[in-house]
């Protein structure tokens, strides 16, 4: 899941990427012990995006990415290796950009219960939506491959984009360019397979489009086996999830940060549960986090969107930017605290954290700050049905910020780990 609501001055921004290590990942640890290694392992980075801050207005902020290969299927030759793909916790499935970033052919996902016509997808991030065809694709991502995906192509100039998807009220736009994105792509690592899943099988939403070989893309429901799904769960090994290990970073920030995606949950001896404290999702995906006097429902641990966003009517009257409208701006460093707790045991664990002044943090629109764990906003914002239809008012989003300093694990639905079956977070 994506969530944007820093345009007014640094424009468009990402939110809503081994074996062989010795001893185990501490659950709930830093991020500084070591760079892991092994064939299940990953390099991540956190810096100003794939455009360089030099000619770009629009430098990335909190924005984790990493670097994937894919292939047509079955090939070796007819391969592209594309960096500065956005690593997201909050949704499933490989999505690239085709203007101006892929330059293979890949086959289209043939239509199973209309003959000649082929598969795309409208997908909603709560900051905006993305139109393109669904493709076939060998994901390469390490040393992990996964066979014949189905991947999203994101503005797919061969099929033009319906009516009916649309932007958001906040952005209009569809994000269908790498300006407009932030990223040459997204790798969707949730703990859930399809993008989707039942809701697309059910009922017709807005999701899944059926495209002739001329004319306009019809709305259409889509079995699951169509849909785009998170690779990981289809590694040959390592498939039951990944861990996200990042270093501590100053609320001040720092222009990079690199970090590890680690696959597989206790599958190798670098990927150890530990002591990690593990957080299952209630039926509709999501924790609970208590903040001040509330408890709201609608909480998710997500290293797609690029702050803690939170609603908090007392920073609404007395630290509301001025100029990057949406985040909070206090005079002085704030520091906070709430209680992640699972909702089917109600195991809890405080998380404190620090909001800075976002208006002091950019004051330079070329500002080379790419990493910060001060960054915070309002969710109330989320509230414009689209992009999942978030209740902002009931959400506590624990963005990228959240992942500084620690290891957090992603456990996929119906796969197996020590500490039990996903989906699940633990840290």
């Amino acid at each position: 899941m994506r969530a944007n609501l820093f345009a007014a001055l640094i424009g468009v921004l990402c939110v809503s990427g081994c074996g062989g290590g010795s001893g185990s990942l501490a659950g709930g640890g830093g991020g500084g012990g070591g760079t892991p290694t092994g064939s299940n392992v990953q390099a991540i980075v956190v810096d100003s995006g794939p455009t360089p801050v030099a000619t770009s207005s629009t430098p990335a902020v909190n924005t984790a990415y990493t670097t994937v290969t894919i292939c047509a299927p079955g090939s070796t030759s007819n391969c592209q290796t594309i960096d500065h793909i956005q690593v997201d916790t909050g949704s499933s499935g490989l999505r690239i950009i085709s203007p101006g970033v892929l330059t293979i052919t890949l086959p289209t996902q043939p239509d199973a219960n209309i003959a000649n016509n082929v598969v795309a997808e409208c997908v909603g991030f709560v900051d905006g939506s993305s139109w393109g065809s669904v493709r076939q694709a060998d994901v390469k991502i390490g040393g992990e491959t996964a066979l014949k995906q189905l991947i999203q192509v994101i503005g797919d100039p061969a099929y033009a984009v319906p009516s009916t998807c649309k932007g958001t009220t906040a952005n209009p736009t569809l994000e269908n360019s790498v300006a407009n994105f932030g990223a040459n792509g997204i790798l969707g690592v949730a703990p859930f397979i399809s993008d989707c899943g039942p809701a697309c099988l059910q009922q017709n939403n807005g999701t899944y489009y059926t495209c002739p070989p001329s004319g306009a893309c019809a709305q259409t429901t889509m079995p699951e086996n169509l849909q785009v799904s998170n690779p990981i769960a289809a590694f040959t090994t390592d498939n039951n999830g990944v861990i996200i290990q990042l270093p501590s970073v100053a609320a001040s920030g720092t222009s990079s940060v690199s970090g590890s995606m680690i696959f597989g949950v206790g599958t190798q001896s670098n990927n150890g549960l530990g002591s990690a404290t593990v957080f299952n999702l209630d039926g509709n995906g999501f924790m609970a986090t208590k903040y001040g006097l509330a408890t709201l429902h609608t909480a998710f641990i997500d290293s797609g969107s690029n702050a803690y966003y939170f609603p908090d009517n007392n920073l609404k009257n007395t630290a509301a930017c001025a100029t990057n409208q949406g985040f909070w701006c206090p005079s002085a460093d704030l520091g906070l605290s709430a209680t992640i707790v699972n909702p089917v045991n109600n195991a809890s664990k405080g998380v404190s954290f620090l909001v800075t002044n976002a208006d002091n943090l950019f004051k330079n629109a070329k500002s080379i700050i790419a990493a910060t764990s001060g960054l915070a906003g309002d969710s109330t914002l989320f509230g414009d049905g689209t992009g999942g239809t978030i209740n902002g008012s009931d959400a506590f989003d624990w963005g990228l910020p959240f992942y500084y300093g620690k290891t957090v694990f992603v456990v996929i639905e119906g796969k197996n780990t020590a500490g039990g079956t996903g989906p699940f977070f633990a840290f």
